[in-house]
């Protein structure tokens, strides 16, 4: 067994070893777009301890995470970036932050987790913890810089069709947006309304994609791929993942096709259910939105008060299948945490009648 061959180190065990890598991208300076690898292997030696709490939201821009790096006033001793002192290292605002995280069975070397992260830094910290452990604490936003601070001013030409104005608004904006085209093009097909005239845009291009998609009826939110378009009717995808506890001596991770994961009980929620697994890269928030199962006899009810205060709802009942609104990544590279904690709803509309989506008008007036 050597450390030059990760692969003889690699776990096999499902649900056991730990595959995970923190990789920091600065974006200006002398180390512009040169990666720092924090670690790429859980059984490295001298991996470095980090901590994680990673939030994703449907409908919401401003995703936020957490990573706390332990001890690393030294050089990294392996991997892509041996040498550099993670401490000295310039890592400001706007450097950007890749997290990925799974399990070594799932991903053997030299396969990588799917990201769970990807996104700018917000700001950073470095102090002691009960003044012997260093940490450099990372604070990151995503989508910052592409709605807050971000700036339009062009004109697009007249017959412009819906779907063209926002590939029109993304690419022109001061830091340009990423869009998945397909699937505007099916929200905003081109045959849509066009323009009449041309059109001036000034100030926040995500002010201009609200409005597209509000005139529409549309839901848009930001990940971390850019912005996101389904509609308000039906934003529902696929069935991705089917989770059971594991039976006391199981030790296959599925079985026919259910991921024996799940940690604790679920919880019956008044919109649908809470679950907590182990930590699974394959279920976040995307458009459409996925769905994730899990059977009722597994499910711990809500209680119900009686009388019913003023205002309150009796939870829905619960169908075995939810819709993914909500998934939290939190864990420890040194501790027992390694977690997904899910929230699911069994009635996507009334998630979105929540959040007080009504139709608003353009800004400009056209």
């Amino acid at each position: 067994m050597t450390e030059s061959n990760p692969t003889l180190i690699s776990s096999k065990t499902p649900f056991f070893g730990r595959a995970w890598s923190l990789t920091i991208t600065p974006t200006t300076g002398p180390s512009a777009n040169v990666p720092i690898v924090v670690s790429c292997d859980a059984y490295e030696p001298e991996a470095l301890r980090v901590t994680f709490d990673i939030n994703q939201f449907a409908f919401s821009a401003f995703w936020h995470a957490e990573f706390v790096v332990y001890n690393a006033n030294g050089p990294i001793t392996s991997g892509p970036s041996a040498g550099i002192n993670l401490m000295q290292a310039v890592i400001q605002e706007g450097d950007v932050v890749t997290f990925s995280a799974g399990y070594q069975a799932d991903y053997p070397y030299p396969a990588t987790p799917p990201a769970i992260w990807t996104g700018s830094i917000f700001y950073t910290i470095q102090d002691r913890l009960d003044v012997v452990d260093e940490r450099l604490t990372i604070h990151c936003l995503l989508s910052r810089a592409l709605t807050t601070q971000n700036f339009l001013n062009d004109t697009i030409p007249m017959l412009s069709s819906q779907f063209t104005q926002a590939r029109f608004i993304a690419s022109r904006a001061a830091n340009p947006i990423g869009i998945n085209q397909s699937q505007i093009d099916r929200c905003l097909p081109s045959t849509s309304t066009k323009l009449p005239r041309g059109k001036s845009y000034f100030g926040s291009p995500h002010k201009y994609l609200e409005a597209l998609a509000d005139r529409n009826n549309l839901l848009s939110w930001f990940d971390g791929h850019g912005w996101n378009l389904d509609s308000l009717q039906n934003p529902v995808g696929s069935l991705v993942a089917t989770y059971a506890p594991a039976g006391t001596g199981q030790y296959p991770s599925t079985v026919n096709g259910t991921k024996l994961s799940i940690i604790g009980q679920p919880q019956q929620t008044q919109l649908g259910v809470g679950i907590r697994v182990l930590l699974d890269p394959t279920v976040q928030i995307a458009a459409p939105l996925p769905q994730v199962a899990v059977s009722i006899e597994f499910t711990r009810q809500a209680p119900i008060p009686y009388p019913l205060p003023e205002g309150q709802f009796i939870a829905v009942p619960m169908t075995g299948q939810y819709v993914v609104v909500g998934v939290r990544f939190f864990g420890d590279t040194r501790g027992n945490a390694w977690y997904s904690d899910i929230t699911g709803v069994t009635q996507i509309q009334q998630a979105i009648q929540l959040l007080g989506h009504s139709a608003q008008s353009d800004p400009t007036g056209n």
